[in-house]
């Protein structure tokens, strides 16, 4: 999820177990020990593009690294934190784990089970950012801060934004059932061949979903909103062109790519140079016309090149008003 869900949740934690014993302290030691796992990101530094892929949301999104971090921290309040020492390490693996359970809730997925498996948790069930998961959730935490310390509305307003974020996480879960029932149905019912099928939710909600197909030679792509009228979806195929990765089959990068991406990718070319596409992340704005629509996450094979921003570094071809426009009126239905 996105740094402001982080915070908002590992601000709850805080308060939730620490916030009678040291007021708004702990709504902000909370937020910030609930980011912890994404200094990851500093891997950009040392690390060449593909690993920085691989090593976001690797080992730092661990349980192994939440149990070691957490037992240092634990080790320190003891020498340092006489008193709540224990409440302290209670407060600082909570907030850790928050960050990893709500991670794993979204389509990059997460290491939990790093260094012994690289094996990556994803339910694809919620967007990297989702402003009805956030938003309230932040204006709750808004409210217990500004609430004085130890008075019943701190407690109030925590427990609520809690409630209203569990609830709402919830209903993305029983979306993604139910949409992926629907939209394989369909797949079926239209006799599309395929060997598994996944679906995760559009930019900013989980009402309007991507579901794609996955097989050895490429990909069945759909969308479907659950106010549609109709359930016959209309798929579009996707080959996935191995053959262009015959010149890079054994760089380093497109191993890392394709363990990244789970076997869900397609290879275009585009003039000379040759792109790494993950469909898990969709296409910009996939909805209006499937086939003509560019990946969010382009990465270019060829030598030398700058992609540091593959992931979500493509413009759209409206702007951006009319791009949320087009959104919401997907999601509408048709």
């Amino acid at each position: 999820m996105d740094t402001v869900s982080h915070i908002v949740l590992g601000a709850a934690v805080g308060e939730t177990i620490l916030g009678r014993k040291i007021g708004r302290k702990a709504m902000l030691y909370g937020a910030i020990i609930g980011n912890i796992p994404d200094i990851d990101v500093l891997g950009i530094f040392f690390l060449s593009d593909s690993k920085q892929l691989l090593f976001h949301r690797g080992i730092t999104h661990s349980l192994f690294f939440a149990v070691l971090i957490t037992a240092l921290f634990g080790w320190f309040c003891k020498k340092r934190i006489k008193n709540n020492w224990m409440l302290w390490t209670l407060m600082f693996f909570a907030a850790m784990l928050s960050h990893l359970l709500i991670d794993s809730f979204t389509c990059y997925g997460m290491g939990f089970f790093e260094p012994f498996s690289q094996h990556r948790i994803s339910f694809n069930t919620i967007f990297v950012v989702d402003p009805f998961y956030t938003l309230p959730f932040l204006v709750c935490m808004g409210l217990a801060f500004r609430a004085k310390n130890k008075t019943p509305l701190r407690k109030k307003w925590t427990i609520t934004g809690l409630w209203i974020s569990s609830t709402y996480l919830a209903f993305t879960i029983l979306n993604h059932v139910y949409v992926q029932n629907v939209m394989k149905q369909s797949l079926e019912e239209q006799k599309l061949a395929f060997d598994h099928f996944t679906v995760t939710p559009t930019p900013l909600n989980s009402f309007l979903w991507m579901g794609y197909s996955h097989d050895k030679n490429g990909a069945w792509i759909g969308y479907y909103s659950i106010f549609d009228n109709y359930k016959k979806i209309k798929y579009h195929r996707q080959q996935r062109n191995d053959s262009l990765l015959i010149p890079f089959q054994n760089k380093e990068l497109v191993k890392n790519l394709k363990v990244l991406s789970k076997g869900n990718y397609c290879i275009s070319k585009e003039d000379s140079i040759v792109y790494f596409n993950d469909i898990r992340f969709g296409q910009v704005s996939g909805w209006n016309t499937i086939a003509d629509e560019a990946y969010a996450f382009k990465f270019n094979l060829n030598k030398n090149a700058d992609n540091k921003r593959a992931l979500n570094r493509l413009k759209y071809k409206e702007s951006t008003s009319d791009w949320f426009v087009s959104l919401v009126n997907r999601i509408k239905g048709k």
